[in-house]
């Protein structure tokens, strides 16, 4: 019974998240006739442009280059306790995989141009090939949302209020440096924000036993790529 009802509040979790994130692509899709760029111009405005050496460094810590690196290092310590990768391990790697997709997917789709960027369609295909070049949502946003939900829900080692208040806090400076650098719109950081939380959500939640098999009938079958089975 109690099983069930948790069930049913994850689903209801997940329609509930996945409505607001396609009510959020629909609005960025129509910025310029629902009044959100008006918005987004008005907090770029009022915001300093604030491109130094330090907000770099803050901003590219949360590039695709390093949360490879990052996603590589927590893999190899955690192949390197047992021989084999845990599932929440391999469960971060996979919801950061699912999340750029999905990130690339939705830039070439919209098709934002970043501030100070001319607006461009390429074709859908040119669009994904070149998603980069597109504000809507944000790549770094969209990244440490995911860690941050693992580390706070997920990762049983981290539960711990001192780093919890700490990657939040970078989490938020990470956000902000994008609005000073100016590379994203306020839209982007909010949409970055809830893919991260949908990823992360079907991942650990309703897409749990899909990508379970398909892991488990690939990567799964070489010994190191394994996930442990605790017993």
């Amino acid at each position: 019974m109690k099983a069930s009802s948790e069930q049913t509040r994850g689903l209801t979790s997940f329609i509930a998240l996945t409505v607001l994130l396609v009510l959020t692509i629909a609005l960025e899709a129509l910025r310029y006739v629902d009044g959100l760029q008006e918005v987004n111009v008005y907090v770029l405005n009022a915001l300093p442009y604030a491109r130094t050496p330090a907000m770099e460094v803050l901003s590219g810590s949360a590039s695709l280059e390093a949360f490879a690196v990052l996603a590589l290092i927590l893999y190899v310590i955690d192949v390197s306790l047992d021989g084999r990768v845990s599932e929440p391990v391999a469960s971060f790697i996979v919801a950061l995989v699912l999340s750029m997709i999905l990130t690339a997917l939705i830039k070439a789709y919209v098709a934002a141009p970043r501030p100070h960027e001319p607006s461009a369609y390429f074709g859908l295909l040119s669009n994904l090939i070149n998603s980069d070049y597109f504000a809507f949502p944000s790549g770094h946003t969209v990244r440490v949302t995911v860690l941050s939900y693992y580390v706070l829900s997920v990762f049983p080692q981290s539960r711990r209020k001192k780093i919890s208040y700490l990657l939040l806090i970078y989490a938020g400076a990470v956000m902000v440096s994008r609005l000073l650098l100016q590379a994203h719109w306020l839209s982007d950081i909010v949409g970055g924000v809830l893919v991260g939380l949908w990823s992360s959500y079907v991942t650990e939640g309703v897409g749990r036993p899909a990508w379970r098999f398909v892991y488990d009938e690939t990567l799964g079958r070489v010994p190191f790529l394994r996930i442990k089975v605790h017993r």
